[in-house]
């Protein structure tokens, strides 16, 4: 399975370098044709930066891939066990100095999912104050044909609890 998964990373996903595989133990009851129960998978992983594999790839030593449908942020999810809104602790946090990505003032990443973790000393306490903005667009068309903001209406909610 791992040669044959080489071979086909190496013919039509050229784009994936450092790839890491394992055999893994891992049980099975959903709506696959597979009997239920126990089985061993080849678990795969590379970075996020390249594209996911063709949910429906197959190949001489294998059926079918798993997980190939899942965005990177359900999977960091799943993986940290973050359930509903909770406390987070952030470690070795990095601020972004060169470029950012958003209009935010500060932007901060971390290089590792593991640097996450669910905060169980603060589970009962109270969450900050929060404020929100709500807007609203309306357009209209323009004589070149073209849409126009014709009215702005935000609504401001602070001290949200």
């Amino acid at each position: 399975m791992v040669i044959e998964f080489n071979n086909l990373r190496k013919n039509r996903f050229k784009n994936i370098q450092g790839f890491k595989c394992k055999f893994v133990s891992r049980k099975y009851c959903f709506e696959m044709p597979i009997s239920h129960g126990e089985h061993k998978f080849l678990k795969i992983k590379y970075p996020a930066e390249n594209p996911p594999l063709p949910a429906n790839l197959t190949g001489n030593t294998f059926e079918t891939i798993f997980g190939a449908n899942q965005s990177m942020l359900e999977l960091f999810l799943l993986k940290r066990k973050i359930k509903g809104p909770c406390w987070l602790t952030i470690k070795n946090v990095q601020k972004q100095k060169q470029f950012k990505h958003t209009w935010c003032k500060q932007e901060a990443f971390i290089l590792s999912p593991k640097d996450v973790e669910i905060t169980i000393d603060d589970i009962n306490r109270q969450s900050p104050p929060m404020t929100s903005l709500s807007f609203s667009l309306k357009t209209t068309r323009s004589q070149n044909n073209t849409n126009e903001i014709s009215m702005i209406s935000c609504l401001i909610h602070e001290e949200i609890n």
